[in-house]
């Protein structure tokens, strides 16, 4: 396969030949899994940061620690679970070396061709930002990223069940909240998505 030509989605399968091949010393399919991974993996330490800047530069650095340990990595998970449990831990640790609390900003402006109103952004931070760092996290995996309980249990290691009853504790906590009427995406409300 051309890890070159035009990007298409990768397969799992397809990511775990570039793992394999890049384990055996090849430097080039790597580029394949930054490029597939990128636009994710920055959104996620976006929204766990809540700065653009530290988001950047924690990219890098989990693709970084990603690549020098990537002869650890076994296919007994998933790589994607793998890597944004780098993500995780690496956003983790920046936030518990940040003095100040970092805030949450709405995936409306990221996803908006414009910045939204000064008011909805407000009001998705009012909402997200009361969350601990491991709340945001599952919110951002659950509601964002869109992933089943069972991947998030791959990432975190926290049984589904429990994230299950976490999500659904956030999800009350949120909905007791003021202003809860915060769009993002493609017209969801946060609040109806939790």
């Amino acid at each position: 396969m051309d890890v070159n030509g035009p990007l298409d989605p990768l397969s799992r399968e397809q990511i775990e030949e570039f793992v394999k091949d890049v384990q055996a010393g090849h430097v080039e399919p790597y580029r394949a899994i930054v490029q597939h991974y990128q636009r994710r993996l920055h959104i996620y330490c976006y929204y766990m940061l809540g700065n653009q800047a530290e988001s950047e530069d924690a990219v890098q650095e989990v693709f970084l620690k990603a690549y020098r340990g990537i002869g650890k990595y076994r296919p007994t998970v998933s790589f994607t679970a793998w890597l944004y449990k780098i993500a995780q831990r690496h956003c983790l640790n920046v936030l518990r070396q940040n003095s100040g609390q970092q805030r949450l900003v709405s995936l409306l402006k990221l996803q908006w061709p414009s910045p939204p109103p000064p008011r909805m952004v407000e009001s998705a931070n009012r909402l997200l930002n009361g969350l601990s760092a491991e709340e945001r996290q599952l919110v951002i995996l659950r509601v964002i990223e869109e992933y089943s309980f069972l991947e998030i249990e791959e990432i975190t290691g926290v049984g589904a069940a429990t994230l299950r009853k976490k999500f659904e504790r956030i999800r009350k906590k949120l909905n007791q909240k003021p202003n809860r009427e915060v769009i993002i995406g493609d017209g969801k409300k946060v609040y109806s998505e939790l």
